[in-house]
């Protein structure tokens, strides 16, 4: 078997991932930012919600790429 075809596959799912959940990412960041601007709290509380806010969906973003890679690429034969 030609390993090529694996890093291929490979190197596939690792450059599909960002492009299918960054523009989602960014689009969610934007609406979230949009919200939490209308608050009524201090200054400093709307930037540490969009702080939080932001470190958790990166850390759902990583969680879920070695889940993506995981799910269509480590379980193949």
């Amino acid at each position: 078997m030609n390993r090529d075809y694996f890093d291929i596959f490979g190197n596939g799912l690792a450059i599909f991932y960002p492009l299918m959940v960054v523009p989602f990412v960014v689009a969610l960041w934007v609406q979230v930012y949009k919200g939490i601007w209308r608050l009524d709290v201090g200054k400093v509380s709307k930037i540490i919600m969009m702080v939080l806010f932001v470190l958790m969906t990166l850390l759902v973003a990583f969680v879920g790429f070695y889940a993506h890679i995981l799910f269509y690429y480590g379980f193949a034969p």
